[in-house]
């Protein structure tokens, strides 16, 4: 364009020339008049052509600032606020969603175990009580995560990683929940065995969890994939005990009912259990799982979940030692018991809530394992019973108040007791 500039620049400065040198010499000749008349047309037409070009340059240099300008303000704006993050993330290829809450406690310890949470299975035993009349706070249950996905040649691709400040020997370091990629129907990492139901728990302020139910996070293999829109299997292969040759079997099957009023699962879990101290020898351990929850109106909900175990202490909370030994004659003896949680919550208002719930784990206490612990001295628990009743108050969305009162009994092989009372309170914010 710089070039037909200069052309059209020399042109008009030529004819300009001819002109003056033609108007200088006194008109010599008529027939120069009509030469004359011509090269002052074309001048004229190079004029409004030079103005054109001149115009039309202004309008493209206009446009570029501009177009720089705003390239400049949107490198410079700052995202500010959640609405701004969530726009970025879908505008991308890969979509992220941040997650988490903050969260306080605060309990008193009529009677109970050593901490603020649930341990009922070591609540202290009669007569002895040196951790009644507590007071306790935290807020390490705060939780942290990332859930990413996008789509690669028509492949689903996801990852997770999730942490709260629940990890190391005092409960007060940073620890993975879950970590994860996922691969189309495959998932590979941490997260919740497939053998347990976390849709199938009643609402427990206590962060410990309900009585009766599992929460076991551990390293695993899945594949997922579904009957129909209704039902869906999992099948997975996850680390269980340290000291297992071989991994655990999983699987699951879930059962969502119409009009989501609810649901139903089926579980079952197999593994060799294999015990060092013994000549590396081995034992059988299995499990089975069967739960339900059923809305019976918009605001009234039931849940009920039932396990059944043997020579396992990973899966289900607040269980018995995997097994006792008798190394004088070389045998062990593995723990059997039945495990059942049921809740029920009522929604008063779109604010207001309350759950009434139960747990209870009842062993075997006929057979090797009660046994030995009888003659060892163990104070495995023979039955552990537990009941609560919560209120959960959310004044503004993002925003949880909640008060909750325990009281359970522990009872072991040998009839020893303890009980477990506490109230506790917890403030929630979700983002």
């Amino acid at each position: 364009m710089i070039s037909n500039f200069k052309k059209i620049h020399f042109k008009i400065v030529f004819l300009i020339i001819i002109c003056s040198t033609t108007s200088i010499s006194g008109q010599a000749s008529n027939s120069n008049s009509l030469e004359i008349a011509q090269l002052q047309k074309e001048v004229e037409e190079l004029k409004l052509l030079m103005n054109q070009y001149n115009l039309e340059r202004n309008n493209l240099e206009s446009n570029k600032l501009e177009k720089k300008s705003n390239q400049i303000s949107t490198a410079l704006t700052p995202l500010s606020s959640a609405t701004n993050l969530k726009k970025v993330t879908e505008d991308s290829a890969t979509q992220f969603n941040f997650y988490g809450f903050i969260r306080a406690d605060a309990s008193y310890q009529f009677k109970g175990g050593n901490g603020i949470f649930n341990r009922i299975h070591k609540i202290d035993l009669e007569p002895k009580l040196p951790n009644r009349d507590r007071f306790y706070s935290n807020m390490n249950t705060s939780k942290l995560g990332v859930e990413t996905k996008t789509t690669i040649q028509n492949n689903d691709i996801g990852g997770r990683l999730e942490v709260d400040f629940r990890g190391g020997s005092n409960n007060d370091t940073i620890r993975l929940r879950h970590v994860y990629i996922t691969f189309n129907n495959w998932l590979v990492g941490q997260t919740t065995s497939s053998f347990i139901a976390t849709d199938l728990q009643p609402e427990m302020l206590d962060f410990g969890s309900p009585l009766g139910i599992g929460s076991y996070r551990t390293p695993l293999i899945r594949y997922e994939n579904k009957f129909d829109s209704n039902t869906a299997y999992f099948i997975s292969m996850e680390k269980g005990r340290d000291e297992n040759r071989f991994p655990a079997l999983s699987a699951k099957l879930n059962h969502s009912f119409k009009n989501k009023q609810g649901s139903v699962s089926a579980r079952t879990m197999i593994q060799q259990l294999r015990i060092p101290t013994l000549d590396d020898k081995t034992e059988f351990s299995w499990g089975v799982a069967l739960g339900a929850s059923y809305a019976l109106t918009p605001r009234l909900k039931l849940i009920a979940d039932y396990t059944h175990l043997k020579g396992d202490d990973k899966y289900i909370l607040y269980s018995n030692v995997a097994y006792l030994e008798n190394q004088a004659i070389n045998e062990a003896y593995l723990n059997e018991f039945d495990s059942f949680t049921a809740g029920i919550t009522y929604q008063f208002t779109p604010k207001l809530r309350s759950t009434l719930g139960y747990g209870a784990m009842f062993a075997n206490d006929d057979n090797g394992f009660s046994k030995q612990d009888i003659l060892s001295e163990q104070t495995q628990n023979k039955t552990l019973q537990q009941g609560w009743m919560n209120i959960m108050y959310t004044p503004i969305d993002p925003i949880t108040i909640g008060v909750e009162y325990v009281h359970g009994q522990r009872k072991t092989f040998n009839d020893d007791k303890g009980t477990d009372s506490r109230i506790g309170t917890m403030l929630r914010y979700n983002f």
